[in-house]
């Protein structure tokens, strides 16, 4: 079955359920931006395998969508979560977490966009968007969100940095610098999902919060569901809508000697992290993200950003909020890393390693629940979610995009 012969609800569903899966392995097995790489590398790869591209291309789109997602992973929202389940200022709550998923939809999807059709922009455009976006971010955070002018978090009880403005102007400056049909589609169609998904799931909260506290899957979860779930589709539609701008022929993937691939993607991981945890910046991932993205148009170490990286930082995440850590733990997330990026440098391929990070996230958040001892029916409820969503995009991929079926 070719993109051609698939029907709108598998373009609109696939991804959904997929992103919908890293939605809520986001707030289980990994926060901040390096959470939501989950996501997006996932949902990047899903549209890859409904477009049928396999080329060289594909290793980039699913790192744009990783990072691009990622971008949005600096938002705060906690305390805007506490104003929507506040009933004085439920509305400005809940507009909001409307506001910053339209934000995060906007600019992740129009990156997303832009990968798809990269090769109608020179590098020197590309880097030019980039850094359009940079200097949007630290405008818009510089003269709305810092003097928070418009603000959607609790001024009475440590105030939160919030940085939407940034994000939204950055998204702005790069669509325009870039501006053609497909980047313009993501953008749109992410905001729609994004802004809808966010903001009705921060309702669901509410409303759960109220009516049925002691739910199988806790609210909070519901709402990062639903955000992924509504979000997913809305790129999957914009996919469809464009399919037939993005559907090509494929071209012979590169292969790169072994240990130079290790070796860029130890830069990749490295770099990453600690321009994350030590830039002492406000957006600095966003900054990390840029420069990041700009080496990888050069560099043939896409893989290594969507797929090692991702999942380095969700097997880091389990030594979060522990005083101190055993060594033996520090050895197998090394190993595992390693592991990994040994599998992606010796089979790129999108099929294997969609698959890949799909079932290692679930491993992981599995390895996870354990540790913490399953506290509650919501965790065990949590997991089984996981696990049925995983089975769904499995599924998905075995019945409409496998090769098998393409054959």
């Amino acid at each position: 079955m070719t993109s051609i012969d698939r029907p709108m609800w598998v373009w609109i569903l696939f991804p959904a359920v997929t992103m919908s899966l890293g939605w809520g392995l986001r707030g289980f097995i990994g926060g901040g931006s390096l959470g939501a790489m989950i996501p997006g590398a996932l949902v990047a790869m899903a549209l890859c395998l409904l477009l049928d591209r396999e080329d060289q291309d594909t290793a980039l789109i699913a790192a744009f969508g990783a990072v691009g997602i990622g971008f949005g992973g600096q938002e705060t929202y906690g305390q805007t979560i506490g104003l929507a389940v506040t009933p004085a200022t439920m509305a400005w709550g809940l507009a909001g977490l409307a506001l910053k998923g339209a934000v995060w939809g906007l600019l992740g999807g129009g990156l997303l966009g832009v990968a798809f059709i990269r090769e109608q922009y020179s590098r020197r455009a590309l880097l030019i968007a980039l850094a359009l976006m940079v200097a949007g971010t630290f405008a818009g955070w510089k003269l709305i969100n810092e003097p928070k002018l418009i603000y959607f978090s609790n001024l009475s009880d440590k105030p939160r940095a919030e940085l939407w403005a940034g994000l939204l102007i950055g998204a702005g400056l790069l669509l325009f610098w870039l501006r053609s049909y497909v980047p313009i589609l993501f953008a749109f169609c992410g905001a729609m999902g994004g802004g809808l998904g966010f903001g009705i799931g921060g309702w669901f909260q509410v409303w759960g919060r109220a009516n049925a506290p002691h739910p199988v899957v806790g609210w909070w979860k519901v709402m990062e569901f639903f955000f992924g779930l509504l979000f997913g589709a809305a790129l999957g539609y914009a996919a469809w809508r464009a399919r037939d701008k993005l559907t090509r022929p494929n071209q012979a993937l590169p292969l790169h000697p072994l240990w130079s691939q290790l070796g860029l993607g130890l830069i990749v991981v490295l770099f990453t992290l600690f321009m994350e945890f030590h830039l002492p910046l406000r957006f600095n991932y966003t900054v990390a993200g840029a420069v990041l993205l700009a080496f990888l148009l050069y560099a043939g170490a896409a893989w290594h950003a969507a797929i090692t990286l991702t999942f380095c930082a969700f097997a880091l995440d389990n030594l979060k909020g522990k005083q101190g850590s055993h060594p033996i733990e520090w050895t197998l997330i090394i190993l595992a890393t390693v592991a990994v990026g040994l599998l992606v440098s010796r089979k790129p391929q999108l099929r294997f390693l969609f698959l890949l990070l799909l079932w290692t996230s679930v491993a992981d958040s599995w390895l996870k629940a354990f540790s913490l001892g399953f506290r509650n029916e919501e965790a065990v409820g949590t997991q089984a979610v996981f696990t049925l969503l995983g089975l769904l995009a499995t599924a998905f991929y075995f019945r409409f995009c496998s090769a098998k079926t393409l054959r």
